[in-house]
């Protein structure tokens, strides 16, 4: 295009306006393909079909750019077209706002849509999704309930279900996740959202089926395998959840959500820690320096090793894996309560001292945090302190003296870990 000349004549002068704005927008040079658009569009004024494509142009540029849409969005819902052209426009409206996050704006368009076209599914789905978007929930589910009588899908029954739950309905979301993977059953996608569900529920058992069942369907899922490990931990099934963990970790060794719930589980488990998943700890750790939590896991197991061995050959490699991952993530307690936890084991009492202060500042509901520090305060001679620290470590472990509360926390932190 560089090398054509601009013609003269009108007509093959927007052509070439177009044709130049395609193909900048397909480099992804949106606000260049707007201009062309424009330009295009000033040629003839009285072609309607061509002023909406250069403000539909003009929008996606505006949207990318982080500029207020406002004038454009309004120059777009006053143009007088057919019907057909007017549907064209509201759903290509509505996607460029959907991709920006502009949910409240593509709700107005979807809802337009859906009024020019009330017999398709697939408008209704997209409103439900921008009101869920939104947090408006029984408008979300007005219309998802909408688009499934016109037409039933798996998405659609799983979108519900998020609304459902949402809405505090648990029951109802589980059935909407059941039937989206009986009308799906190879989506991969809603056998999870099904078992996630069971999970905020503490319903462990039906969840393992489900779980158990799409592991044998997704052999090479490891999302399906870290969430089975993760339930069959909360069931106290301690072996086969790292087994579980480290199918994960081998499905994918660079999977850093799955090398973080088998470092966890393993810090967790009242077992001694399994050699290969100690191993595999520490190899994710030595292959990913930059990790927030890689060595704070493999120093933590590798301190539960020693102190139930009493061998103390690697606290070179121990202390030194804990401080680099201090430094990688200073604000992360599980790497300051594990050096915390080496220099108490070491009895270098004032800096012990110094990180498990941070220890419980960063997390102040750990009974052991406060537990540690109270001994670490009595061989200082801060008997005060000491006390405080013991009545701390009372008050937490108070709040999770019911195992249902502590299961409950449990839960909670691990998915919303895997949300992230």
């Amino acid at each position: 295009m560089r090398g054509v000349a601009l013609p003269r004549d009108p007509g093959p002068r927007i052509a070439f306006f177009r044709l130049r704005a395609s193909i900048e927008s397909g480099l992804g040079h949106s606000t260049a393909a707007a201009t062309d658009m424009e330009a295009a569009a000033k040629l003839a004024p009285q072609n309607a079909e061509l002023q909406v494509a250069a403000a539909l142009a003009r929008l996606e540029s505006q949207v990318e750019a982080k500029v207020d849409p406002s004038a454009t969005l309004k120059l777009l819902r006053g143009v007088s077209l057919p019907a057909a052209l007017q549907l064209d426009v509201r759903l290509r409206s509505a996607e460029i706002l959907s991709r920006a996050n502009l949910f409240d704006q593509a709700a107005d368009d979807f809802a337009e849509a859906s009024q020019l076209a009330p017999y398709r599914a697939d408008i209704l789905f997209n409103l439900a999704l921008a009101r869920y978007r939104l947090g408006v929930w029984d408008a979300a589910r007005e219309s998802a309930e909408r688009s499934k009588a016109l037409e039933d899908s798996g998405s659609t029954e799983s979108l519900l279900g998020d609304i459902e739950e949402k809405q505090g309905d648990a029951l109802a979301a589980v059935r909407s996740y059941q039937a989206a993977v009986k009308l799906e059953p190879g989506v991969e996608q809603h056998r999870l959202a099904l078992a996630t569900e069971l999970l905020k529920h503490q319903t462990f058992d039906a969840a393992i089926v489900v779980l158990e069942q799409a592991a044998d369907l997704f052999p090479q899922s490891v999302r399906i395998r870290i969430l089975l490990g993760i339930s069959y931990f909360l069931v106290d099934r301690s072996s086969d959840s790292i087994r579980t963990l480290l199918d994960a970790v081998r499905l994918d060794t660079n999977d850093a959500l799955a090398l973080r719930y088998l470092g966890e589980i393993t810090l967790q488990d009242s077992a001694s820690p399994d050699p290969v998943a100690v191993t595999q700890i520490c190899t994710f750790a030595d292959t990913h320096p930059r990790d927030k939590s890689g060595n704070a896991l493999c120093g933590g197991v590798l301190l539960r090793v020693a102190e139930e061995s009493g061998n103390d050959s690697r606290k070179v490699e121990i202390l030194r894996r804990l401080r680099n991952a201090v430094q990688v993530a200073p604000d992360e307690a599980l790497a300051r309560c594990q050096l915390g936890k080496t220099l108490e084991w070491l009895q270098q009492w004032p800096q012990a001292r110094t990180q498990l202060e941070k220890c419980v500042l960063l997390s102040p509901d750990s009974p052991e945090g406060h537990y540690r520090l109270a001994r670490v305060y009595r061989r200082l001679g801060l008997t005060d302190l000491s006390t405080e620290q013991t009545n701390l470590q009372q008050r937490a472990a108070k709040k999770q003296s019911e195992e249902s509360t502590h299961r409950t926390n449990t839960v909670s932190r691990f998915l919303v870990l895997l949300d992230h």
